[in-house]
């Protein structure tokens, strides 16, 4: 009998870069009709997939299935927060923040 492959933990990170690339998309859009900056918009989005990420991971943790990590969530919410909140910074920096 052949051993079973364990699953690896990738499609956890590369849902939430597709979802920080489909968020900036669609808050970009709604940017627009929002009055609030656009960079407060960002940052909102980007603080709720974080901590989403933190409670999966903790969630994971508390659990603690054998062969199942917590790492690639709590990888996943630092990534978003470097990404995330670097690419507001730099909305702000440029004045982008209005999108007006």
């Amino acid at each position: 009998m052949e051993p079973t492959p364990t699953p690896r933990p990738n499609h956890v990170l590369r849902n939430n870069l597709l979802l920080v690339l489909v968020a900036a998309v669609v808050l970009g859009l709604l940017g627009r009709f929002v009055a609030v900056g656009a960079a407060f918009l960002f940052a909102g989005g980007y603080l709720v997939q974080v901590l989403v990420n933190v409670v999966l991971g903790v969630v994971r943790l508390v659990k603690a299935e054998p062969g199942r990590s917590a790492a690639p969530y709590f990888l996943s919410a630092l990534l978003v927060l470097i990404i995330g909140f670097g690419a507001c910074s730099a909305m702000v920096l440029a004045g982008l923040d209005t999108m007006n």
